[in-house]
């Protein structure tokens, strides 16, 4: 549901200057969130959400989701009520499927859809991975390819050639080491030469994590019981050997799984660990990283307190066999207020009853000694009406619904009618003179010259990183960055694009940068930068070719907030006010002429007799 207002702009350079009549602040009175239920999905709004991605390429992100054991319904966006409508269909038999990853695995420019499935009442198998080709906006059922060989757990897409066709990593039933198929070419290879086991659940990640461009690939692993993260950095397009490795924290007993943003701020990527200190998470806690940069190789506490008004509160442990919904502990990462410091999602469980929510983790600076290093926290937001009325909860998710970046909420529970997941979609009136870039980094596989005329905007990429300077409203420097569908196993549920709030700046960002992964043997990176990118816009960057950053383009399209149309009304109304003033003393001089004729005209009268 693209907001009218939206519109391209190109050649635009300078500074935004902006006649704020208003109030410095403006917030809509009411709810924080406002359920839309209804207007999205109508009487659809039940299965299990597994992916986001624009499969009709039409600049509208759509939805994939499961239903029952084996159907997979994609919703496309659509401009009237319900905004989202099943329209393609894929049924499977005789299996479960348990997860769903978008991408172009082709070269095509045309999204194709991979599944992973084990067969029915055999939830310990290893997984088959199956891709539907898209073909002309579509799925053909019979139009598929199999893997001919399996994985021990969900797969991590990524793109380890660096030719931008996602490519499919992980451990498979002939190796204990991980294997990589890749894409397009559709052959194995051997991937590392890690002595290892990979962890499972997994929470692999594709994302540049030494701040050079160039997404990195980070490893949960173990090795007689211990678990440990390793990172092996992408040095001249290989990834040779793991340049940093960490254990756990030591009082920690359940990791849940590994997580990445900007957390503090400082244009680089920091580690999120959620985990348990015991087995039943009775007491819960966030851990945070530094991957590279901390030396010392510490762990951050940035929430310890789960306590709400006597209540404890604690996270969802991951029951792997169990007969309901249940997925590994984890964070779903967005920028809720715009602020530019990224907030996070998480299901937490009352520890003394069954109660179980979705809870918004606000980003807040850091007010004790533990978290010092980390220099942010998070506090849990406890009071938010529309989230905290919908019970048992099972997943929640940030996601853009009216594509005006702002990201509202989506949540899954378990009271539905249907026996399937219930859908619920939370808006985000969230109304402060904030600002935002939103940003999606296309393949670049082709540029106005596709094959049969397909705009390659429907296309899911791993690995691009972004990262912006910009100004902010006093006058410091403010960094931020992001990368774009680092996770795709375990619902991750990751957007195909990235909102980075700026904070109450409406100067233009200084700059903004784009990088993408490099092939083997190539030591330049591959990235480009653009300037004077105007707030509350969404760019479009098609890195074609691939080669060659400064000839890559970009579409920027204007997208006016609230604040934007406040401040036009309130200017028009001074204008008319005094458009009015001038008027009125128009006419008090007409008045005052007119009498003075008549005045005038009587002397002339009266000489004349």
């Amino acid at each position: 549901m693209r907001s009218p207002l939206c519109r391209p702009l190109r050649g635009f350079r300078g500074r935004l200057f902006l006649l704020v009549v208003l109030p410095a602040v403006l917030v809509r009175p009411g709810r924080a969130l406002q359920n839309v239920t209804p207007q999205l999905f109508g009487n659809q709004a039940f299965g299990t959400l597994a992916a986001f991605g624009d499969f009709n390429s039409d600049k509208q992100t759509d939805l994939f989701v499961l239903r029952g054991d084996n159907e997979l319904n994609i919703f496309l966006a659509d401009q009237k009520e319900p905004y989202f409508k099943p329209k393609v269909k894929i049924h499977l038999a005789n299996v479960v499927i348990t997860s769903v990853v978008p991408g172009d695995y082709d070269g095509d420019s045309q999204m194709d859809v991979l599944l992973t499935t084990h067969p029915q009442k055999q939830p310990h198998a290893d997984l088959s991975v199956l891709i539907f080709w898209g073909n002309n906006q579509s799925l053909d059922a019979n139009r598929k390819f199999v893997l001919n060989k399996t994985f021990r757990d969900e797969p991590l897409i990524m793109d380890f050639n660096g030719d931008l066709i996602p490519d499919i990593f992980g451990a498979t039933n002939e190796s204990d080491k991980p294997e990589i198929f890749i894409g397009r070419n559709l052959s194995w290879h051997p991937a590392l030469n890690t002595l290892r086991s990979m962890y499972r659940p997994h929470s692999h990640a594709f994302i540049d994590l030494n701040n050079d461009f160039t997404a990195d690939l980070f490893l949960t692993t173990v090795d007689s019981g211990q678990i440990q993260f390793e990172i092996w950095v992408n040095q001249d397009g290989n990834f040779s050997t793991p340049t940093f490795k960490k254990k756990k924290p030591e009082d920690v007993t359940v990791v849940g799984q590994s997580v990445f943003a900007d957390f503090d701020g400082d244009g680089q990527t920091e580690h999120l660990l959620p985990a348990c200190a015991d087995t039943k998470c009775q007491k819960s806690i966030i851990y945070l990283s530094k991957p590279g940069r901390d030396k010392s190789n510490q762990w951050f506490p940035v929430l310890q307190d789960f306590t709400n008004k006597g209540t404890q509160w604690g996270f969802v442990p991951y029951v792997e066999d169990s007969p309901e919904f249940s997925v590994p502990i984890s964070l779903h990462i967005g920028d809720y207020n715009m602020d530019g410091y990224p907030d996070a999602l998480a299901i937490l469980k009352n520890t003394s009853g069954s109660n179980q929510q979705a809870f918004l983790l606000q980003n807040v600076e850091c007010n004790n000694a533990s978290c010092e290093g980390a220099r942010r926290m998070f506090k849990v937001y406890w009071e938010l009406s529309d989230l905290n009325q919908i019970k048992d909860a099972v997943l929640a998710t940030f996601f853009d619904i009216y594509e005006d970046g702002i990201l509202d909420i989506l949540v899954l529970s378990k009271n539905n009618s249907k026996g399937d997941l219930a859908i619920h979609a939370l808006k985000n009136n969230f109304e402060a003179d904030a600002y935002f870039v939103k940003v999606i980094v296309l393949s670049g596989l082709c540029s106005n010259d596709c094959p049969r005329k397909i705009t390659p905007f429907g296309v899911n990429q791993p690995g691009p990183y972004i990262k912006y300077t910009t100004v902010d409203a006093n006058g410091y420097l403010k960094n931020g960055s992001a990368g774009q569908l680092s996770q795709s196993a375990h619902f991750a549920l990751q957007l195909p694009y990235n909102v980075l709030g700026l904070g109450r700046s409406a100067n233009f960002l200084d700059h903004l940068y784009v990088g993408i992964p490099r092939p083997l043997g190539e030591k330049s990176i591959r990235k480009q930068e653009w300037t004077a990118i105007i707030p509350n816009s969404q760019l479009i960057v098609i890195p074609y070719p691939h080669y060659l950053p400064r000839s890559w383009s970009a579409k920027l399209y204007l997208t006016p907030s609230n604040i934007v149309l406040l401040t036009a009304i309130a200017l028009i109304g001074v204008c008319v006010f005094i458009l009015a003033i001038i008027g009125i003393l128009h006419w008090q001089e007409k008045k005052a002429d007119d009498r003075e004729k008549r005045q005038e005209a009587h002397r002339f009268h009266f000489d004349a007799m």
